[in-house]
């Protein structure tokens, strides 16, 4: 391996400009709020930035990764009762007009936003999960399932249809996915 296989400084730069809108979207659905979806994302870029051994290949999965990291260290509430805490922040300050999906995510409690974007979104392991969250493995399953419990009676009470029909929501996880 030479020194070429790494990123550079100037490569995670790169990164974060190119990648912009979905590494900022990825803070703002776990973190919530606008200003601290700010402080992750400049958090993670001097994480990334600072880096000296991340493979080129694996920069752009590492800065993701770095955006998640700091969103947990920043956005989460510490408890020992994560999946029952509700994030106290600016999230009636967001534009009531925006994306109903981001919305939706952005409304479950942390806890489980968290899981539901490490999990369904960026694809991690239940495993990978929580050792990122720092809880138990078996505390993932059930975030996940409220998380798409709370999604789907959401999509139920939504009137997305026409008529006055109530049709079924569905996520588009490809506009969600942040990677």
């Amino acid at each position: 391996m030479n020194r070429n296989d790494y990123a550079t400084h100037e490569d995670f730069c790169a990164i974060f400009r190119n990648q912009l809108d979905r590494l900022y979207v990825l803070a703002l659905i776990l973190a919530g709020d606008e200003l601290v979806a700010e402080e992750c994302f400049l958090a993670a870029f001097d994480s990334c930035a600072g880096e000296s051994r991340v493979f080129k290949e694996s920069a752009l999965a590492w800065s993701r990764r770095s955006v998640i990291k700091s969103a947990i260290r920043i956005a989460l509430p510490p408890s020992n009762n994560l999946s029952r805490q509700h994030l106290m922040g600016h999230s009636n300050d967001l534009n009531p007009d925006q994306n109903a999906s981001r919305k939706c995510v952005q409304e479950l409690p942390p806890f489980d936003r968290f899981v539901y974007v490490m999990s369904v979104l960026e694809h991690y392991s239940d495993h990978e999960c929580a050792l990122l969250l720092g809880c138990s493995f078996a505390d993932i399953l059930p975030a996940r399932i409220r998380a798409f419990g709370q999604i789907s009676r959401w999509g139920e009470t939504s009137n997305h249809g026409h008529s006055g029909v109530i049709q079924p929501y569905l996520i588009d996880a490809d506009w969600l996915e942040c990677g």
